[in-house]
């Protein structure tokens, strides 16, 4: 990742080695794919540790052959320190299932290393599991939320420009809201079906035609409705992102009539429940709250309001 280009991250890579190398769980993982017991850290059993989450987890395809030699290149650097990205250490932290306390180490060793950074990333406790694997990166995102005269929400209007990370993409699944009435797709693309998954997630598939190459972009506008009977105010709005999310823009326009007594700002650790792990207080600009972040990843944005 570009963050880490030409940094070195000494300490966070000795602490990744001293996890992997003395603490029991971590290291059966790597032990038992690899043939030897002497010689210490296998950075080619680690790599395969990697490489079998990747396939399992549907973040890489399982035609993807070359990938563990990719990996044992990744993996050497990062246990060297000498470069580590964000999602080398994500994949690391992931496939060994590492427990909580040492997860908040890393990241804030790495952290510390890498200095401080405007996005905001990796807030989720779990992840949820998706309807499909991820097979692009969002460049840029505009949403805007409108509310109607009850408080209700009643659209969400969204411009996203997603770049393909492989060749065929043909389709963006778009999750949203469980009580949305429909998604219209004004522009990049035509409604495919709709799944639910993860525990209460909903998506919709938008079909991209013609399917996009590796590295080509394309421009998606869509619309969310909201018809509730009857209609309730809401309290919230949020927006999950998995892998990196750039340049993310989002506002709520209120009622003229019904402005709330209190706006937030919230990054939350679950995609649907949980209470924010952060939250900073917002002032509505003409009846309009508004927030943008440079990048979001492995978390979820949004606001809360009370009325």
């Amino acid at each position: 990742m570009s963050a880490s280009r030409g940094r070195s991250f000494p300490a966070t890579g000795e602490l990744l080695q001293h996890l992997l190398a003395t603490k029991p769980r971590y290291q059966r993982l790597w032990l038992g794919k690899t043939g030897r017991v002497r010689g210490g850290l296998s950075q080619s059993a680690v790599a395969r540790v990697i490489t079998l989450h990747l396939w399992e987890s549907g973040e890489r395809s399982e035609s993807e052959t070359s990938l563990q030699r990719t990996l044992k290149d990744r993996v050497s650097r990062a246990l060297n320190g000498t470069a580590i990205s964000a999602e080398t250490l994500k994949w690391i932290i992931n496939a060994f299932d590492m427990d909580s306390g040492d997860t908040d180490h890393l990241w804030a060793t790495y952290a510390a290393e890498l200095g401080s950074t405007p996005g905001i990333a990796h807030t989720l406790r779990r992840r949820r599991k998706m309807a499909s694997r991820q097979r692009h990166r969002t460049v840029s995102l505009v949403e805007r939320y409108f509310l109607d005269e009850s408080g209700a929400l009643k659209l969400r209007n969204t411009f996203h420009t997603i770049r393909a990370i492989e060749d065929g993409v043909d389709l963006y699944m778009f999750n949203h809201e469980p009580q949305a009435s429909d998604i219209e797709v004004l522009h990049g693309g035509t409604p495919g079906l709709q799944h639910v998954y993860g525990g209460g997630m909903v998506g919709r598939e938008i079909i991209l035609t013609p399917p996009l190459l590796k590295s080509q972009t394309t421009a998606l506008e869509y619309r969310t409705h909201f018809v509730q009977e009857p209609a309730f105010p809401a309290t919230e709005v949020r927006r999950a992102a998995f892998a990196r999310t750039e340049h993310v823009d989002l506002a709520v326009v209120f009622p003229a009539k019904r402005t709330p007594r209190v706006v937030w700002w919230c990054v939350w650790d679950d995609h649907l429940g949980g209470v924010p792990v952060q939250r900073k207080e917002m002032t509505p600009q003409n009846g309009t709250v508004r927030h943008y972040v440079p990048f979001i990843e492995e978390t979820s944005v949004g606001f809360a309001w009370k009325w």
